[in-house]
């Protein structure tokens, strides 16, 4: 071993004496196969580190030039982790490894010169390449941590702390946004510190969000050109920052509240990029082409809109949150039914409005409109009335063969605001933020409105959740819209759940009584696809109808949007 060391760093054998040797041993390994050079060169660098030889400007030189020519094959043995997600375990594990190993590595290589001191070499003969050293270096922690979001593992606290050193030795040298070509890849994309630096923390921030690998990838990969329109502050903002980092702290990003405040904290916000992905979505909707608008994405269809969607929705629930003050949480141990997904909520929420005016209806000693018109047209209730009561899926009889359409989880803490569970996630594929869904705590309680806000890894098969609970007492109505705006396909299962109104043209939703600053405001959670500002609707809550404008979206999920309304007028 030590005579392999020796003779590796001699100045006439080492592929690391200079950029001329470095070269020359480059055009050696074209014959292999991407993997197979990605071995020697992480042979080549793991010798280094583990040499005492001092380090050199020629060999950081060197070290740069083999790291960029090894690029295009690293990315091949990564894009063969990304894009065969039915390996074998035992590759799952090799390929997983083996990008890890590289990635630690050369960061450990780029570190030694990082770490030289004047005794070792002048040191102000590795400034001029410092920029790149640190940003590249930055680059392989991020893919670090890209792959342990593939495996739902937590960033190891070390990568924490060496990316905050790296960063803040950007911003001593004065270079952290000085933009540059990162590798000579001919694609003219330049970055810097502090875009490398972004990228890290923002692809963290989704790294609970129940996301595929491809998925994560491709996020990735967007995150490069929009780190562009992040700016990582000293001072606080209240109106323009939602996340921030502590340099001296081995974690990532973290919500702002008031203890977060001062020197060793950075801040950054979301504004201008939530812009830009709502900008990109509206120009997919008129027909740009994917390149055009940068997303340079293999998948093609629903598949990224789908996925920008999400980050929409996701990353404008962080601003809002990021202003919310959050009630104390008790421990209870307790079950609930869960339903997700608007249509269902609004079967559930109507079998609820039904069953409260029935029992008041049966309080004040009156009974069916249908039964009524019977007595007066026969002096008896018809055969057929009994059948369509007994048939009707609003009907309150006591059916012990009703399909269970729900989940059931366990709830270990809730506070005034909601509520939160510990799951299987074999169980429970489906979730992800921004979800709506509802619950209850037994089968005679009112079905409650919540939004998924949190999702965090516990184990392989385990996850904790967060849910909000923004309305406990909501309305199922029925929305007609004059206009012919959008091809409705109805069944004949769906006809109970139109509250009585005309077909076709006929969409349910949720009224949500709401207060903003102390004010009562009146709001439904709709399909979004049916919403469009000062778009008016006929809405029916069953003997009841209002003309409304929609007014402002408060928050929008994949599919659904709450929003405000203004009556115009009752009919």
């Amino acid at each position: 071993m030590l005579d392999r060391i020796s003779s590796l760093f001699s100045r006439e054998k080492s592929p690391l004496a200079n950029q001329k040797s470095a070269q020359q041993w480059c055009k050696q390994i074209l014959q292999l196969d991407p993997a197979s050079r990605c071995n020697k060169v992480h042979e080549l660098v793991t010798d280094f580190i583990a040499a005492a030889d001092k380090v050199s400007f020629e060999r950081l030189q060197a070290l740069m030039l083999i790291d960029e020519q090894i690029q295009e094959s690293f990315d091949a043995v990564c894009y063969q982790y990304i894009s065969n997600p039915r390996m074998s375990k035992e590759m799952e594990q090799q390929l997983w490894k083996s990008v890890v190993s590289f990635s630690t590595d050369m960061v450990d290589a780029y570190q030694r010169f990082v770490q030289a001191d004047g005794s070792e070499s002048p040191q102000q003969s590795f400034d001029a390449l410092m920029p790149v050293v640190l940003a590249r270096s930055l680059r392989y922690l991020a893919i670090q941590a890209k792959w342990h979001y593939f495996r739902f593992e937590k960033v190891p606290p070390k990568l924490w702390l060496q990316a905050h050193q790296m960063y803040r030795l950007s911003e001593i040298g004065g270079f952290d946004c000085n933009s540059f070509e990162l590798y000579s890849n001919g694609k003219d994309e330049v970055s810097s510190c502090a875009d490398e630096y972004i990228q890290m923390l923002m692809l963290n921030t989704l790294s609970n969000n129940n996301l595929s690998v491809r998925q994560i990838d491709m996020i990735d990969g967007w995150l490069e050109q929009w780190s562009k329109f992040i700016q990582i502050g000293r001072k606080y903002q209240d109106t323009q920052h939602h996340f921030c980092i502590n340099l001296q702290e081995s974690q990532g990003p973290q919500k702002i509240n008031n203890d977060l405040l001062g020197e060793p904290y950075r801040y950054w916000g979301l504004n201008d990029l939530i812009g830009h992905i709502q900008e990109t979505l509206g120009k997919l909707m008129t027909g740009s082409s994917y390149a055009s608008l940068g997303l340079n994405s293999d998948s093609r269809g629903s598949t990224v809109s789908d996925l920008l969607k999400h980050l929409d929705v996701f990353w404008t629930m962080c601003m809002r949150n990021s202003q919310v003050k959050r009630s104390a949480r008790q421990k209870v141990s307790k079950s609930a039914d869960v339903i997700y997904g608007l249509d269902r909520i609004c079967r559930y929420v109507k079998l609820d409005n039904d069953k409260f005016n029935r029992q008041g209806a049966e309080a004040k000693g009156t009974v069916d409109y249908d039964e009524i018109m019977d007595m007066r047209l026969y002096g008896f209730v018809s055969s057929r009335t009994k059948e369509k009561l007994a048939a009707n899926p609003y009907s309150f009889t006591n059916n012990t063969k009703q399909e269970v359409d729900w989940h059931s989880w366990s709830i270990d803490n809730e506070s005034a605001d909601g509520f939160g569970a510990t799951l299987r996630f074999s169980e429970n594929e489906w979730i992800r933020p921004s979800l709506l869904l509802a619950s209850r705590e037994n089968n005679e309680a009112n079905w409650r409105i919540g939004i998924l806000r949190r999702i965090a890894r516990l184990s392989d098969d385990e996850v904790s959740v967060g849910v909000q609970i923004i309305c406990v007492s909501p309305v199922m109505v029925g929305m007609k819209s004059l206009q012919k705006d959008r091809a409705e396909t109805i069944t004949v299962a769906d006809l109970n759940f139109t509250a009585g109104l005309e077909l076709p043209n006929v969409r349910t939703a949720l009224y949500v009584p709401h207060q903003i600053n102390g004010t009562s405001v009146n709001t439904l959670i709709m399909n979004l696809a049916d919403y469009g500002l000062d778009k008016v609707y006929q809405v029916n809550a069953r003997d009841k109808k209002f003309s409304v404008s929609l007014g402002t979206v408060l928050e929008k999920g994949v599919d659904w949007a709450w929003v405000t309304v203004n009556v115009l007028r009752q009919a």
